[in-house]
């Protein structure tokens, strides 16, 4: 079972949120120097003029329009059929008319085809993480867990998928089940990656640090080395700036 793909995207949301902070140091400290040369206050930017309402109710309604085209292009009985085919399904939970993704398509043959295989359902829940649809994501892991038994990558995983639902907030759900999953493995690289993540977040760049060199030291392949060194730059260079 690998969660690669989670992993990169906790380091990409750390890049992502040094850069934004870097990039507002940087404009402090400019905007401090013109109101030190000038002896007068910058003058903020303008405020982003808002899209016309009438702008807005037009996409709207050509969105409508075409997702009514294609609802009366759908035969009724292609229709009827899908539903019947939807009763036996065991994917019949996960069906979405909207996602037509190749990827998809081929991860639920496969779990038709072996439906207790507890790897494919933990597929199919990083599929909808990275969908960001949460719900079907916790319900596919669960799904993992029940057939594989306690373990503690797909803790992380339920993990995760509730850290991004409450919006990258560390909630006491999404707390217990990291530690449900460090008891059993406390090297878990996807819970010492969300738990590193959560630190950068709260401006914690010590402990960030921490975590991404431990993981580091692990030489893992369930990491970029690259992104991880990275990562620990950047939270080196902004914890110096917190000085």
């Amino acid at each position: 079972m690998s969660l690669r793909l989670i992993n990169a995207g906790l380091l990409r949301h750390a890049e992502d949120q040094a850069k934004q902070r870097l990039a507002a140091n940087e404009a402090d400290q400019l905007r401090r120097e013109l109101q030190y040369d000038l002896a007068a206050p910058v003058t903020p930017d303008k405020p982003l003029q808002p899209l016309p309402v009438k702008l807005l109710l037009m996409a709207g309604l050509l969105m409508i329009i075409a997702c009514a085209g294609v609802y009366l292009l759908t035969p009724k009985w292609q229709a009827l059929r899908h539903e019947q085919q939807r009763v036996a399904d065991p994917l019949a939970a996960f069906y979405d008319e909207n996602t037509q993704q190749k990827q998809l398509v081929v991860l639920q043959e496969k779990i038709r085809a072996n439906p207790n295989d507890s790897v494919l359902w933990a597929s199919l829940g990083e599929y909808y993480l990275y969908q960001n649809a949460y719900d079907k994501a916790l319900e596919a892991y669960h799904l993992a867990l029940s057939l594989r038994g306690e373990n503690a990558e797909l803790y992380s995983a339920l993990a995760t998928v509730l850290y991004y639902q409450a919006g990258q907030s560390m909630t006491l759900e999404t707390r217990s089940l990291l530690n449900k999953a460090l008891a059993l493995d406390e090297n878990e690289v996807t819970a010492l990656m969300l738990l590193a993540s959560e630190a950068f977040t709260q401006a914690d760049y010590i402990q960030a640090a921490s975590l991404w060199q431990k993981l580091l030291d692990l030489n893992t392949q369930r990491v970029n080395r690259a992104q991880l060194i990275e990562a620990i730059n950047m939270a080196k260079l902004l914890q110096h700036q917190q000085k």
